[in-house]
């Protein structure tokens, strides 16, 4: 069985969690639109609502619209959720893959780059351990390069200091997937410009919300997972970091 990180398992295991929630939103809308959450004669939208505890269900007229409504409006803030999740899983994977290249003795050269970090004598001296002073030197590097705000030279960037040899076609496919956390935050899913002139095979329109159903997310989930194995498979094969960081 091919070794893998434990950062790659805790990466699947966070996204496998999210998108059960999404199978079970599909499931309670497929049930709500069958009526099976919902008696005729029943007091409100949903049998199960308590206007103590759902005083919003409970305001909302029993009509079949206004319970497709409630399941869509769910379902589509899980999948939002999940987009803006699976980014920050991306993130996390990266920063604990550079701390552990890191801990294995990547060459200093290599792990600072550009990226000139400087650190206070207090700092160092409360690390106490080794170990702790590689983390704080990684940490750093690695804000420095979140702090550059662009998903692209992240990854990049990150290919390069590990010298793993990434596929540039993999970092592009998931790049559009990525980038719509951003429009999520900011722009309320609205593509903007610059979204739209980087990615014009994605098929969004300036200004109009980018539709996230089931084709969307399920090219976001490969092509962001897709990444991700390869990151890992190169790390395994260039023995980037300590055997204890691996499993079957």
């Amino acid at each position: 069985m091919p070794m893998k990180t434990k950062f790659l398992v805790r990466f699947l295991n966070r996204a496998a969690h999210f998108e059960a929630d999404i199978e079970l939103a599909d499931v309670l809308k497929i049930a709500i639109t069958q009526g099976a959450l919902s008696s005729r004669g029943a007091a409100h939208i949903f049998d199960a609502v308590d206007p103590h505890l759902h005083p919003r269900l409970a305001a909302r007229g029993k009509t079949p619209n206004n319970r497709e409504l409630a399941a869509n409006h769910l379902k589509a803030t899980l999948c939002a959720s999940y987009i803006k999740d699976i980014y920050e899983d991306m993130v996390q994977y990266m920063a604990e893959l550079l701390e552990a290249a890191a801990r294995k003795g990547i060459d200093p050269n290599r792990l600072i780059g550009e990226h000139k970090v400087e650190f206070e004598a207090n700092d160092i001296l409360t690390a106490g351990t080794w170990n702790n002073v590689v983390k704080l030197v990684s940490k750093s590097v690695f804000r420095k390069l979140e702090n550059e705000k662009s998903t692209k030279s992240l990854l990049q960037k990150m290919n390069t200091k590990l010298n793993l040899g990434v596929r540039q076609a993999t970092i592009d496919a998931a790049l559009p997937y990525l980038e719509i956390r951003h429009l999520l935050i900011h722009a309320d899913g609205k593509a903007d410009q610059a979204f739209c002139d980087s990615f014009p095979a994605f098929g969004a329109t300036v200004d109009q919300k980018i539709q996230l159903d089931h084709d969307v997310l399920q090219k976001a989930r490969v092509a962001i997972t897709n990444l991700i194995h390869e990151f890992d498979q190169r790390v395994v094969a260039s023995n980037v970091v300590n055997a204890n960081e691996l499993q079957p």
